[in-house]
C-alpha cells in the first residue's frame, strides 16, 4: 500500500469499530481501483456507491460517520459514483 493507504485503512477500521459497525462493514485492500487509479488512497463505500478519492486518515471518521453510519455521501471527497443511483 502506498500514498498513506495503510494509515487510511487503519483509521477506517478504528472508525468502523467506534461506530459499532464491525458486523456490517467488510474492509478489503486492493491495488489500483478502476477509474480512480492514481488518485488514491480510494475508499469505496456501499450501498451509497460513492468512491472517495485522495482520502487521508483524517477523512476516515467523516466517511464512516456520514456515509456508512448515516447514509449521507461526503460530497467533498467523491471521485466517482459507480454504484446504483442515489
Amino acid at each position: 500500500m502506498s500514498r498513506g493507504a495503510q494509515d487510511v485503512y487503519t483509521a477506517v477500521a478504528t472508525a468502523v469499530e467506534g461506530h459499532g459497525l464491525s458486523a456490517d462493514v467488510v474492509q478489503t485492500v486492493a491495488g489500483c481501483v478502476g477509474p480512480l487509479c492514481g488518485r488514491g488512497p480510494v475508499v469505496c463505500a456501499y450501498p451509497s456507491g460513492a468512491w472517495y478519492a485522495e482520502v487521508s486518515a483524517d477523512d476516515a471518521e467523516e466517511i464512516v460517520g456520514e456515509d456508512l453510519a448515516g447514509g449521507r455521501v461526503v460530497e467533498r471527497l467523491v471521485g466517482a459514483r459507480l454504484g446504483p443511483p442515489a
